[in-house]
């Protein structure tokens, strides 16, 4: 088949469906999709919360805990204990299918009537010490955490997958220690205010170093030791300068850091980050063969329009639109479908085969419509099923979504084969990560039919610590800081100090933070890059390389829109550059 373009039904725009990928649909059995791949993507986030946390009791045991699942959201939600016990049985809310109603409202309503988990993550099961968490795992002492597992001593960060120690940092993978504010970065040891970097010891502000010991402020460095702003200096010229800058102090961090961003500036970077790949294309991808339009994969094979998904030990194949799974084959438009196979439109459905439409089942096998079921087989709308009627009513069920499809309150149709609509989602758009995909303000998120979450969970006019008071210098942060409120110098929540991580903050001799994590988390953020490419010309002008006089004229794909700041390479001016 030829590939063809078509117009996405949500925001118009055309965009093209390969004959690979008409291949795909065809062996899972689903129709073509009829959105676009970026609002594929905004429409699986939409149904994640990503970072909000409230305070609710369990509806069964009324214990207070912590919840991605606001009282506005009408779900009824357990603790993970009493989610996991036998107290209940998930099957005791199935639902007879209505074949004279649209399918997706039937589900908002089983998804509104089963308990939920609190927070999904395996605390007190696997896990020890991480309550303050959300899509956790195998993991101890850890604390305001989101999307990780096989860590220790962890805090504020977003994606780490291995490591201890770590603070204020995203989408750590490889075994790291001692971490802070940093982004992308592997096998390091002690390194503070730095991305896309590896192998690194002892170092702060680093931009794409690898192999770099005791360097300030540098970028583009390869097996350095003792560099300044990319120039070498001895040991104790080096250790002058450091000095000088007072890193213990937050004034001292904030002028380097205003140094370190308009100094980067001057360095190239490479289009993608791409490290041994094969017929790929996509940013932060490694160790993966076939990998089309996907953003931070690893050890993937053969997948597509994909985020964060597979690692060395849990590799992703044959795979279309999944979000936040690894070990998964055979899938299409999930989020977190871990070691499952044939996993369709499916949410935190893990260690699973052939589902269709569930969201929150564990190890089930051939499950339509479901929610919150375990270790069940043959179930449509959480009603048991034998393998005879199952096989009967789910093509009966699939022609129904055909012939009565869901409409959006923008005229957007589901039929079988899309994901959820956003309208129905129980969080409200803004506190996903949806609207770093798409920012919407609340008319605008209203205006197609969004939720809108108006009572996010934050405090404010507590504090009883100002900024302009809180210690400059970690060195006369006093144990009595741990009593104070403080309060974000940008959206103004009051937060306060723990006691693990005011213990790193001495040991690394970092300054008290006067940004709410929340915050913080906003601006690692802006440095990075979208989950989205387009397409430019590469900037370089050096004579000395491959085009010689006049401007490189090779053309790709980059994660770095026109109208931003930095100098973009081909692969080729950049190995040229830098090696």
């Amino acid at each position: 088949m030829k590939a063809q373009v078509k117009t996405c039904q949500n925001c118009k725009k055309d965009f093209t469906i390969e004959p690979d990928d008409f291949g795909f649909y065809e062996k899972i059995k689903v129709p073509p999709p009829t959105f676009c791949p970026e609002c594929r993507r905004q429409r699986r986030w939409a149904w994640r919360n990503n970072m909000s946390l409230y305070n609710r009791k369990c509806d069964l045991c009324e214990k207070s805990v912590i919840s991605i699942y606001s009282e506005d959201s009408g779900l009824t939600i357990y603790c993970n204990k009493c989610w996991w016990s036998d107290k209940w049985d998930p099957k005791s809310y199935a639902m007879d299918y209505d074949f004279s109603r649209p399918f997706f409202l039937q589900f908002r309503e089983l998804l509104g009537s089963v308990p939920h988990m609190a927070v999904v993550n395996d605390d007190g099961i696997a896990s020890v010490n991480c309550e303050y968490t959300h899509d956790w795992w195998f993991s101890k002492d850890c604390y305001m955490c989101f999307s990780g597992w096989n860590v220790q001593s962890v805090m504020y960060s977003f994606f780490i997958l291995q490591g201890r120690d770590i603070v204020d940092c995203n989408i750590i993978r490889s075994k790291s220690e001692n971490l802070y504010e940093c982004f992308l970065t592997s096998q390091c040891y002690n390194l503070k205010y730095s991305q896309v970097s590896k192998a690194c010891i002892d170092s702060q502000f680093l931009f794409d170093c690898t192999d770099c010991h005791n360097c300030f402020m540098c970028a583009n460095l390869r097996g350095k030791k003792y560099f300044f702003k990319n120039k070498q200096y001895s040991k104790e010229e080096y250790e002058k300068i450091v000095e000088n800058y007072k890193l213990d102090t937050f004034s001292g961090v904030e002028k380097a850091q205003k140094e370190y961003d308009e100094f980067i500036l001057n360095y190239p970077r490479r289009f993608l980050l791409m490290f041994r790949t094969l017929n790929s294309l996509g940013e932060i991808v490694s160790d993966s063969k076939n990998v089309k339009y996907c953003f931070v994969a690893k050890g993937s094979e053969n997948c597509r329009y994909s985020d964060f998904i597979g690692d060395a030990k849990n590799p992703d194949k044959d795979c279309y639109d999944m979000t936040l799974s690894g070990g998964v084959s055979e899938s299409y438009e999930g989020v977190v479908g871990d070691h499952s196979q044939l996993n369709l439109f499916a949410l935190f459905s893990v260690k699973s085969q052939d589902l269709k439409y569930t969201q929150h089942c564990h190890n089930c096998k051939h499950c339509f419509g479901c929610v919150g079921l375990r270790n069940a087989n043959y179930c449509i709308f959480n009603k048991q099923y034998t393998k005879e009627e199952y096989g009967k009513i789910v093509p009966k069920i699939i022609e129904q979504m055909n012939n009565m499809p869901h409409k959006d309150k923008i005229g957007n149709i589901y039929k079988y084969g899309e994901f959820y609509p956003i309208e129905l989602s129980p969080f409200g758009y803004n506190e996903t990560y949806a609207p770093e995909l798409e920012p919407l303000s609340k008319k605008e998120a209203e205006d197609r039919g969004y939720n809108w979450q108006e009572n996010i969970q934050r405090t404010t006019g507590k504090e009883t610590l100002m900024p302009p008071n809180i210690p400059d210098s970690i060195n006369d942060a006093e144990d009595s800081i741990l009593e104070e409120v403080l309060k974000c110098t940008l959206c103004e929540r009051n937060y306060k100090i723990i006691p693990n991580e005011l213990i790193f903050y001495r040991k690394m001799k970092i300054p008290i933070p006067r940004k709410c994590f929340y915050c913080r988390y906003q601006a690692r953020l802006a440095r990075g890059r979208p989950l989205k490419l387009c397409h430019r010309t590469c900037m370089c002008k050096q004579s000395n390389h491959f085009h010689e006089a006049g401007k490189c004229e090779v053309e790709f794909e980059t994660s770095y829109a026109p109208d931003r700041p930095e100098i973009v390479y081909c692969e080729r001016c950049y190995q040229q550059e830098v090696y």
